[in-house]
Protein backbone atom coordinates (compact mmCIF):
# COMPACT_ATOMS: atom_id res chain seq x y z
CA UNK A 1 0.00 0.00 0.00
CA UNK A 2 1.39 3.41 -1.01
CA UNK A 3 2.19 5.67 1.92
CA UNK A 4 0.01 8.77 2.16
CA UNK A 5 2.00 11.91 1.41
CA UNK A 6 1.65 15.34 2.97
CA UNK A 7 0.07 18.07 0.87
CA UNK A 8 1.43 21.62 0.83
CA UNK A 9 -1.23 22.60 3.39
CA UNK A 10 -0.22 19.63 5.52
CA UNK A 11 3.41 20.76 5.45
CA UNK A 12 2.37 24.29 6.38
CA UNK A 13 0.27 23.22 9.39
CA UNK A 14 2.97 20.79 10.52
CA UNK A 15 5.48 23.63 10.51
CA UNK A 16 3.23 26.02 12.42
CA UNK A 17 2.65 23.39 15.08
CA UNK A 18 6.36 22.54 15.32
CA UNK A 19 7.40 26.16 15.89
CA UNK A 20 4.64 27.77 17.96
CA UNK A 21 5.06 26.70 21.59
CA UNK A 22 5.14 28.18 25.08
CA UNK A 23 7.53 31.01 24.24
CA UNK A 24 4.95 33.28 22.64
CA UNK A 25 2.86 33.10 25.81
CA UNK A 26 5.64 33.61 28.37
CA UNK A 27 8.52 35.58 26.81
CA UNK A 28 6.94 38.78 25.51
CA UNK A 29 7.64 40.70 28.71
CA UNK A 30 11.26 39.54 28.73
CA UNK A 31 12.06 40.94 25.31
CA UNK A 32 10.13 44.16 26.07
CA UNK A 33 12.40 44.55 29.09
CA UNK A 34 15.42 44.66 26.78
CA UNK A 35 14.16 46.54 23.70
CA UNK A 36 10.86 48.18 24.69
CA UNK A 37 8.47 48.99 21.85
CA UNK A 38 11.21 47.91 19.46
CA UNK A 39 10.70 44.35 20.68
CA UNK A 40 8.22 44.15 17.80
CA UNK A 41 11.04 44.80 15.34
CA UNK A 42 13.28 42.47 17.37
CA UNK A 43 10.80 39.67 16.67
CA UNK A 44 10.84 40.47 12.96
CA UNK A 45 14.65 40.52 12.97
CA UNK A 46 14.81 37.17 14.80
CA UNK A 47 12.32 35.73 12.31
CA UNK A 48 14.52 36.87 9.42
CA UNK A 49 17.60 35.33 11.04
CA UNK A 50 15.82 32.03 11.65
CA UNK A 51 14.51 32.02 8.07
CA UNK A 52 18.03 32.30 6.65
CA UNK A 53 19.10 29.30 8.74
CA UNK A 54 15.94 27.41 7.72
CA UNK A 55 16.78 27.86 4.04
CA UNK A 56 20.09 26.09 4.63
CA UNK A 57 18.09 23.16 6.01
CA UNK A 58 15.93 23.23 2.90
CA UNK A 59 19.03 23.03 0.71
CA UNK A 60 20.33 19.98 2.58
CA UNK A 61 16.90 18.32 2.62
CA UNK A 62 16.88 18.55 -1.18
CA UNK A 63 20.12 16.54 -1.25
CA UNK A 64 19.42 13.98 1.48
CA UNK A 65 15.83 12.79 1.85
CA UNK A 66 16.70 10.13 4.43
CA UNK A 67 14.88 10.55 7.74
CA UNK A 68 16.97 12.16 10.50
CA UNK A 69 17.66 15.76 9.51
CA UNK A 70 20.78 17.48 10.84
CA UNK A 71 22.61 14.42 12.14
CA UNK A 72 22.16 12.62 8.82
CA UNK A 73 23.67 15.61 6.98
CA UNK A 74 26.61 15.74 9.41
CA UNK A 75 27.17 11.99 9.16
CA UNK A 76 27.29 11.99 5.36
CA UNK A 77 29.36 15.15 4.95
CA UNK A 78 31.69 15.19 7.98
CA UNK A 79 31.78 11.60 9.17
CA UNK A 80 30.58 9.36 11.96
CA UNK A 81 31.69 11.36 15.02
CA UNK A 82 30.17 14.60 13.70
CA UNK A 83 26.93 12.77 12.95
CA UNK A 84 26.93 11.29 16.43
CA UNK A 85 27.45 14.62 18.22
CA UNK A 86 24.78 16.39 16.18
CA UNK A 87 22.38 13.52 16.85
CA UNK A 88 23.36 13.46 20.53
CA UNK A 89 22.58 17.18 20.78
CA UNK A 90 19.34 16.55 18.91
CA UNK A 91 18.27 14.27 21.75
CA UNK A 92 19.55 16.79 24.32
CA UNK A 93 17.56 19.54 22.59
CA UNK A 94 14.41 17.43 22.74
CA UNK A 95 14.94 16.74 26.46
CA UNK A 96 15.46 20.42 27.33
CA UNK A 97 12.36 21.32 25.32
CA UNK A 98 10.33 18.73 27.25
CA UNK A 99 11.58 20.20 30.54
CA UNK A 100 10.91 23.78 29.44
CA UNK A 101 7.36 23.01 28.35
CA UNK A 102 6.53 21.35 31.68
CA UNK A 103 7.92 24.37 33.55
CA UNK A 104 5.91 26.64 31.23
CA UNK A 105 2.75 24.61 31.83
CA UNK A 106 3.01 24.87 35.60
CA UNK A 107 3.95 28.55 35.38
CA UNK A 108 0.73 29.16 33.46
CA UNK A 109 -1.35 27.06 35.86
CA UNK A 110 0.15 28.80 38.90
CA UNK A 111 -1.93 31.88 38.05
CA UNK A 112 -5.11 29.90 38.76
CA UNK A 113 -3.64 27.35 41.20
CA UNK A 114 -1.76 29.44 43.82
CA UNK A 115 -0.08 26.51 45.66
CA UNK A 116 2.11 26.04 42.57
CA UNK A 117 3.96 29.22 43.57
CA UNK A 118 5.62 27.10 46.28
CA UNK A 119 8.87 25.74 44.78
CA UNK A 120 8.60 22.34 46.46
CA UNK A 121 5.03 21.79 45.25
CA UNK A 122 5.95 23.11 41.79
CA UNK A 123 8.87 20.68 41.45
CA UNK A 124 6.88 17.77 42.89
CA UNK A 125 4.05 18.27 40.39
CA UNK A 126 6.56 18.71 37.54
CA UNK A 127 8.31 15.42 38.34
CA UNK A 128 4.93 13.69 38.70
CA UNK A 129 3.93 14.89 35.22
CA UNK A 130 7.21 13.54 33.86
CA UNK A 131 6.56 10.15 35.45
CA UNK A 132 3.05 10.02 34.00
CA UNK A 133 4.33 10.95 30.53
CA UNK A 134 7.04 8.31 30.81
CA UNK A 135 4.44 5.71 31.80
CA UNK A 136 2.19 6.65 28.86
CA UNK A 137 5.19 6.44 26.54
CA UNK A 138 5.83 2.88 27.71
CA UNK A 139 2.65 1.75 25.94
CA UNK A 140 3.36 3.16 22.49
CA UNK A 141 2.34 6.19 20.41
CA UNK A 142 -1.31 5.67 19.45
CA UNK A 143 -2.34 8.76 21.43
CA UNK A 144 -0.08 11.17 19.58
CA UNK A 145 -2.13 12.08 16.49
CA UNK A 146 -5.25 13.05 18.48
CA UNK A 147 -3.21 15.08 20.98
CA UNK A 148 -1.42 16.86 18.15
CA UNK A 149 -4.65 17.89 16.44
CA UNK A 150 -6.26 19.16 19.66
CA UNK A 151 -3.25 21.20 20.75
CA UNK A 152 -2.72 22.71 17.30
CA UNK A 153 -6.31 23.91 17.30
CA UNK A 154 -5.95 25.29 20.85
CA UNK A 155 -2.84 27.34 20.18
CA UNK A 156 -4.12 28.80 16.90
CA UNK A 157 -7.53 29.62 18.42
CA UNK A 158 -6.02 31.39 21.43
CA UNK A 159 -3.64 33.53 19.37
CA UNK A 160 -6.23 34.43 16.71
CA UNK A 161 -8.91 35.35 19.26
CA UNK A 162 -6.43 37.39 21.30
CA UNK A 163 -5.08 39.30 18.30
CA UNK A 164 -8.43 40.06 16.65
CA UNK A 165 -10.32 41.09 19.79
CA UNK A 166 -7.33 42.75 21.40
CA UNK A 167 -6.54 45.06 18.49
CA UNK A 168 -9.82 46.93 19.05
CA UNK A 169 -8.82 47.84 22.61
CA UNK A 170 -5.20 48.87 22.01
CA UNK A 171 -4.18 52.22 23.51
CA UNK A 172 -2.10 54.28 21.08
CA UNK A 173 -0.28 55.91 24.01
CA UNK A 174 1.23 52.53 24.89
CA UNK A 175 2.85 52.30 21.46
CA UNK A 176 5.14 55.33 21.74
CA UNK A 177 8.24 55.00 19.55
CA UNK A 178 10.61 56.51 22.11
CA UNK A 179 13.91 54.64 22.29
CA UNK A 180 14.40 53.06 25.76
CA UNK A 181 17.05 54.76 27.91
CA UNK A 182 19.17 51.61 28.04
CA UNK A 183 19.42 51.56 24.22
CA UNK A 184 20.48 55.16 23.59
CA UNK A 185 24.20 54.39 23.33
CA UNK A 186 25.79 52.13 20.72
CA UNK A 187 27.05 49.74 23.39
CA UNK A 188 23.73 49.72 25.21
CA UNK A 189 21.82 49.18 21.97
CA UNK A 190 24.02 46.22 21.00
CA UNK A 191 23.89 44.61 24.45
CA UNK A 192 20.13 44.95 24.85
CA UNK A 193 19.42 43.74 21.33
CA UNK A 194 21.66 40.67 21.65
CA UNK A 195 20.08 39.68 24.98
CA UNK A 196 16.58 40.06 23.53
CA UNK A 197 17.49 38.04 20.43
CA UNK A 198 18.96 35.16 22.46
CA UNK A 199 15.64 34.83 24.30
CA UNK A 200 13.21 35.46 21.45
CA UNK A 201 15.12 33.18 19.07
CA UNK A 202 13.67 30.32 21.08
CA UNK A 203 10.19 30.95 19.69
CA UNK A 204 11.48 30.22 16.18
CA UNK A 205 13.23 26.94 16.95
CA UNK A 206 11.40 23.91 15.60
CA UNK A 207 11.73 24.58 11.88
CA UNK A 208 14.58 22.03 11.77
CA UNK A 209 11.93 19.32 12.29
CA UNK A 210 10.39 19.91 8.84
CA UNK A 211 13.23 18.52 6.69
CA UNK A 212 13.00 15.31 8.74
CA UNK A 213 9.47 14.90 7.40
CA UNK A 214 10.60 15.68 3.84
CA UNK A 215 10.29 12.06 2.69
CA UNK A 216 6.54 12.17 3.45
CA UNK A 217 5.93 15.25 1.28
CA UNK A 218 4.79 15.56 -2.29
CA UNK A 219 7.62 17.01 -4.41
CA UNK A 220 9.78 17.92 -1.37
CA UNK A 221 12.48 19.55 -3.51
CA UNK A 222 9.88 22.14 -4.60
CA UNK A 223 7.36 22.22 -1.76
CA UNK A 224 9.71 22.23 1.22
CA UNK A 225 11.54 25.51 0.46
CA UNK A 226 8.26 27.28 -0.36
CA UNK A 227 6.64 25.91 2.78
CA UNK A 228 9.59 26.92 4.96
CA UNK A 229 9.46 30.49 3.68
CA UNK A 230 5.67 30.72 4.12
CA UNK A 231 5.83 29.16 7.59
CA UNK A 232 8.59 31.48 8.83
CA UNK A 233 6.87 34.58 7.40
CA UNK A 234 3.50 33.54 8.88
CA UNK A 235 4.94 32.76 12.32
CA UNK A 236 6.89 36.03 12.35
CA UNK A 237 3.78 38.05 11.50
CA UNK A 238 1.71 36.22 14.13
CA UNK A 239 4.34 36.84 16.81
CA UNK A 240 4.74 40.51 15.86
CA UNK A 241 0.96 41.01 15.91
CA UNK A 242 0.60 39.34 19.31
CA UNK A 243 3.44 41.45 20.76
CA UNK A 244 1.93 44.65 19.33
CA UNK A 245 -1.48 43.93 20.85
CA UNK A 246 0.04 42.88 24.20
CA UNK A 247 2.06 46.11 24.44
CA UNK A 248 -0.93 48.13 23.28
CA UNK A 249 -3.03 46.70 26.11
CA UNK A 250 -0.48 46.51 28.93
CA UNK A 251 2.06 49.20 28.12
CA UNK A 252 5.10 49.10 30.43
CA UNK A 253 3.26 46.71 32.76
CA UNK A 254 4.14 43.92 30.35
CA UNK A 255 7.65 43.83 31.89
CA UNK A 256 6.30 42.54 35.20
CA UNK A 257 3.85 40.07 33.67
CA UNK A 258 4.56 36.35 33.89
CA UNK A 259 1.83 35.63 31.32
CA UNK A 260 1.61 38.75 29.12
CA UNK A 261 -0.99 37.39 26.69
CA UNK A 262 -3.30 36.30 29.52
CA UNK A 263 -2.84 39.55 31.48
CA UNK A 264 -3.43 41.62 28.35
CA UNK A 265 -6.67 39.77 27.59
CA UNK A 266 -7.75 40.39 31.19
CA UNK A 267 -7.59 44.14 30.49
CA UNK A 268 -10.56 43.66 28.14
CA UNK A 269 -12.50 40.75 29.60
CA UNK A 270 -11.37 40.62 33.22
CA UNK A 271 -10.64 37.35 35.09
CA UNK A 272 -12.75 35.32 32.65
CA UNK A 273 -10.61 36.54 29.76
CA UNK A 274 -7.44 35.59 31.58
CA UNK A 275 -8.86 32.16 32.42
CA UNK A 276 -9.71 31.58 28.74
CA UNK A 277 -6.13 32.29 27.68
CA UNK A 278 -4.60 30.26 30.52
CA UNK A 279 -6.72 27.21 29.71
CA UNK A 280 -6.03 27.48 25.98
CA UNK A 281 -2.30 27.94 26.39
CA UNK A 282 -2.12 25.13 28.98
CA UNK A 283 -3.72 22.71 26.53
CA UNK A 284 -1.29 23.86 23.85
CA UNK A 285 1.79 23.59 26.08
CA UNK A 286 0.72 20.19 27.45
CA UNK A 287 0.46 18.93 23.89
CA UNK A 288 4.01 20.07 23.12
CA UNK A 289 5.22 18.37 26.32
CA UNK A 290 3.46 15.12 25.41
CA UNK A 291 4.95 15.24 21.91
CA UNK A 292 8.38 15.89 23.41
CA UNK A 293 8.05 12.93 25.77
CA UNK A 294 7.56 10.69 22.74
CA UNK A 295 10.06 12.33 20.38
CA UNK A 296 13.06 12.60 22.71
CA UNK A 297 13.42 8.84 23.39
CA UNK A 298 12.91 8.16 19.67
CA UNK A 299 15.81 10.53 18.87
CA UNK A 300 18.09 8.48 21.13
CA UNK A 301 16.81 5.14 19.84
CA UNK A 302 17.34 6.13 16.20
CA UNK A 303 20.99 6.93 16.93
CA UNK A 304 21.44 3.44 18.36
CA UNK A 305 19.43 1.46 15.82
CA UNK A 306 19.75 3.22 12.46
CA UNK A 307 23.52 3.75 12.24
CA UNK A 308 24.71 2.25 15.52
CA UNK A 309 26.08 5.59 16.73
CA UNK A 310 25.09 4.72 20.31
CA UNK A 311 25.45 1.40 22.17
CA UNK A 312 22.63 -1.03 21.33
CA UNK A 313 21.25 -0.85 24.89
CA UNK A 314 20.01 2.69 24.12
CA UNK A 315 17.86 1.30 21.31
CA UNK A 316 16.09 -1.49 23.20
CA UNK A 317 12.29 -1.60 22.90
CA UNK A 318 9.57 -3.39 24.85
CA UNK A 319 6.69 -5.47 23.50
CA UNK A 320 4.71 -2.28 22.80
CA UNK A 321 7.54 -1.10 20.52
CA UNK A 322 8.37 1.66 23.01
CA UNK A 323 12.05 2.60 23.56
CA UNK A 324 12.08 1.86 27.27
CA UNK A 325 15.80 2.42 27.95
CA UNK A 326 15.83 5.78 26.17
CA UNK A 327 12.55 6.63 27.89
CA UNK A 328 14.03 6.13 31.38
CA UNK A 329 17.18 8.12 30.55
CA UNK A 330 15.17 10.93 28.97
CA UNK A 331 12.82 11.32 31.92
CA UNK A 332 15.71 11.22 34.39
CA UNK A 333 17.66 13.96 32.62
CA UNK A 334 14.49 16.04 32.14
CA UNK A 335 13.82 15.83 35.89
CA UNK A 336 17.36 17.04 36.62
CA UNK A 337 16.89 20.00 34.27
CA UNK A 338 13.59 21.00 35.88
CA UNK A 339 15.27 21.03 39.28
CA UNK A 340 18.34 22.90 38.01
CA UNK A 341 16.87 26.16 36.76
CA UNK A 342 13.86 28.16 35.67
CA UNK A 343 12.19 28.71 32.32
CA UNK A 344 14.59 31.38 31.00
CA UNK A 345 17.57 29.17 31.90
CA UNK A 346 16.06 26.31 29.89
CA UNK A 347 15.22 28.60 26.97
CA UNK A 348 18.86 29.72 26.73
CA UNK A 349 20.02 26.10 26.86
CA UNK A 350 17.65 25.29 24.00
CA UNK A 351 18.91 28.14 21.83
CA UNK A 352 22.57 27.14 22.26
CA UNK A 353 21.82 23.44 21.73
CA UNK A 354 20.00 24.41 18.53
CA UNK A 355 23.17 26.08 17.26
CA UNK A 356 24.97 22.73 17.51
CA UNK A 357 22.37 21.46 15.04
CA UNK A 358 22.49 24.53 12.81
CA UNK A 359 26.24 25.08 12.36
CA UNK A 360 27.14 21.63 10.92
CA UNK A 361 24.15 21.85 8.58
CA UNK A 362 25.24 25.26 7.29
CA UNK A 363 28.85 24.07 6.91
CA UNK A 364 27.55 21.01 5.04
CA UNK A 365 25.76 23.34 2.60
CA UNK A 366 29.06 25.13 1.96
CA UNK A 367 31.05 21.91 1.55
CA UNK A 368 28.57 20.25 -0.84
CA UNK A 369 27.65 23.30 -2.90
CA UNK A 370 29.51 22.04 -6.01
CA UNK A 371 28.16 18.49 -5.87
CA UNK A 372 25.58 17.33 -8.38
CA UNK A 373 22.01 16.98 -7.21
CA UNK A 374 18.59 16.01 -8.54
CA UNK A 375 17.35 18.19 -11.40
CA UNK A 376 14.88 20.80 -10.18
CA UNK A 377 15.93 20.44 -6.53
CA UNK A 378 16.14 23.56 -4.40
CA UNK A 379 19.47 25.42 -4.28
CA UNK A 380 20.25 28.45 -2.16
CA UNK A 381 20.19 31.70 -4.13
CA UNK A 382 23.31 33.85 -3.89
CA UNK A 383 25.81 31.03 -3.56
CA UNK A 384 27.78 31.45 -0.32
CA UNK A 385 26.00 34.60 0.85
CA UNK A 386 23.17 33.04 2.89
CA UNK A 387 25.31 30.36 4.60
CA UNK A 388 27.88 33.00 5.61
CA UNK A 389 25.15 35.32 6.92
CA UNK A 390 23.66 32.41 8.88
CA UNK A 391 27.04 31.66 10.49
CA UNK A 392 27.52 35.34 11.38
CA UNK A 393 24.05 35.42 12.97
CA UNK A 394 24.89 32.40 15.13
CA UNK A 395 28.28 33.87 16.10
CA UNK A 396 26.55 37.10 17.15
CA UNK A 397 24.01 35.25 19.29
CA UNK A 398 26.71 33.04 20.80
CA UNK A 399 28.52 36.14 22.04
CA UNK A 400 25.51 36.95 24.24
CA UNK A 401 25.38 33.56 25.98
CA UNK A 402 26.37 33.34 29.64
CA UNK A 403 29.25 31.20 30.92
CA UNK A 404 26.98 28.79 32.83
CA UNK A 405 25.03 27.99 29.65
CA UNK A 406 28.27 27.32 27.77
CA UNK A 407 29.51 25.07 30.60
CA UNK A 408 26.33 22.96 30.46
CA UNK A 409 26.62 22.49 26.70
CA UNK A 410 30.34 21.63 26.86
CA UNK A 411 29.56 19.07 29.58
CA UNK A 412 26.95 17.43 27.34
CA UNK A 413 29.48 17.34 24.48
CA UNK A 414 32.04 15.62 26.73
CA UNK A 415 29.51 13.08 28.02
CA UNK A 416 28.60 12.28 24.42
CA UNK A 417 32.27 11.98 23.45
CA UNK A 418 32.91 9.59 26.36
CA UNK A 419 29.96 7.36 25.42
CA UNK A 420 31.06 7.35 21.78
CA UNK A 421 34.70 6.61 22.65
CA UNK A 422 33.88 3.73 25.02
CA UNK A 423 31.39 2.24 22.55
CA UNK A 424 33.94 2.35 19.73
CA UNK A 425 36.58 0.73 21.93
CA UNK A 426 34.22 -2.05 22.98
CA UNK A 427 33.09 -2.62 19.37
CA UNK A 428 36.69 -2.75 18.15
CA UNK A 429 37.61 -5.23 20.88
CA UNK A 430 34.66 -7.50 20.00
CA UNK A 431 35.52 -7.43 16.30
Amino acid sequence: MEKKQLSFLGIFLLGINAIVGSGIFLLLGQIYHYTGIYSILTIVLAGGMASIIALNYAAMAARYTEDGGAWIYADYVFGRFAGFQVGWFGWWLAVITLSAEIVALLTALSTIIPPLHDKFIFNTVAITILLVLGLINTFGTALMEKVDNITTLAKIAVLVVFTILGCFAVKASNLSLALPANMQSITGFSNQLSQALVIIFYVFTGFNFLPIAARDMKNPEKNLPKALIMIMVSVTLIYAAVQTVAIGLLGDKIVNSTLPVADAFAVIFGPQGKLFIVIGMSISILGVAIAGSFNAPIEMTSLANEKQLLPSVFGKKNRYDSPWTANIITMGVAALLILSGGYIFLVKLIVLASFVQYVPTILAVIKTRHEKQVAGAFTLPGGMILPVIALLVIAYLLSAQSLIILVWEVAIFLVGWLIYYVDRKVSTHKN
